[in-house]
């Protein structure tokens, strides 16, 4: 499986602001912009199709925890 580490440092951080705080107002729209970002850079090939696949993981889990 490919490291998070390789991916860009803004999602990273995102990711673990958002994990952090998942129980916190408006965080299931960041979620979804965060999608998004993964999906752009994904198309940009600035990420792979398996560091696309962990982060969508990572950010699904973190909805379930936010609901």
């Amino acid at each position: 499986m490919t490291s998070l580490v390789e991916c860009p440092a803004p999602v990273v951080a995102c990711l673990g602001r958002m994990a952090r705080d998942a129980a916190t107002p408006g965080v299931g729209q960041a979620l979804d912009r965060c999608l998004e970002d993964v999906e752009a850079l994904r198309r940009e090939e600035r990420i792979t199709d398996e560091q696309r696949e962990a982060l969508r993981l990572i950010l699904l889990g973190i909805g379930l925890h936010a609901g």
